[in-house]
């Protein structure tokens, strides 16, 4: 019934923070790509009050790609990933919502396959999931980032009966009346752990596929640190329990 009255449209939130090195170029990917079964686009960009020179980049690639399928919004001050989210969804009109960060960690043609599952088994949603055995070990972090993915994947499937095999992707593909019901909670990158705790519980009729992923370093702009892995299970938790 669902595909009835589907409008073929994929909202995509690209949530930006001082990427002036890789934002245009994935802007310019999600713009290039031809979506699955005629599918159109929606790209809703979020600045966090960059100050390296992304927000100057942006208010350039608007001046100069002014249709209806951009929008942009600019905030004044920087409160995260997940305050950036919570701006964008209100704003999404398309069939299906995901997530797309601004750097080049992912395979941006994934967003296709995602798709193509998610129409044709008519899923509530679908999750990317990254094959971290070719992650690049540039410290000692990134040996800790597989074990933290692997505990919080673990800890959430034990809390919320679910089968994820990455609760961290960044790519998750989502109904988007359903998204827009959930009481998502926390700050920044909370924020998406939440997001998926939420949809555990709303629903089981959920698909994964393996994507590709390519990890950068601290040096190339990787924001992500150690402390984020106890917020995550810290949110897990909270949200599984209703604190």
């Amino acid at each position: 019934m669902w595909l009835l009255f589907m409008k073929k449209k994929l909202s995509i939130i690209v949530p930006v923070y001082n990427e002036v090195n890789t934002v245009l170029i994935v802007l310019n990917k999600l713009k290039e790509l031809n979506l699955y079964n005629n599918f159109t686009s929606e790209i809703i960009v979020i600045d966090d009050n960059s100050t390296d020179g992304t927000k100057e980049l942006l208010k350039n690639f608007e001046r100069e790609n002014l249709n209806n399928n951009l929008k942009f919004i600019y905030k004044d001050k920087n409160s995260g990933k997940g305050d950036s989210q919570k701006l964008a969804i209100p704003l999404c009109i398309g069939d299906f919502t995901i997530i797309q960060d601004a750097d080049l960690e992912y395979n941006i043609n994934n967003i296709n396959s995602l798709l193509e599952l998610i129409v044709n088994h008519n899923y509530d949603a679908v999750l990317g999931y990254r094959k971290l055995t070719k992650t690049k070990i540039y410290s000692t972090y990134f040996v800790f980032h597989k074990l933290a993915v692997f505990i919080l994947t673990f800890l959430t499937n034990f809390l919320y009966g679910s089968n994820f095999k990455d609760v961290c992707t960044c790519y998750r593909m989502i109904k988007t009346p359903i998204l827009k019901s959930f009481k998502i909670n926390g700050e920044r990158f909370e924020y998406d752990f939440s997001m998926i705790n939420q949809l555990a519980k709303k629903t089981k009729n959920i698909g994964q596929l393996a994507i590709e992923y390519s990890n950068r370093s601290f040096r190339d702009g990787k924001k992500n640190t150690w402390i984020v892995g106890f917020y995550a299970m810290k949110r897990i938790i909270f949200d599984r329990f209703n604190i």
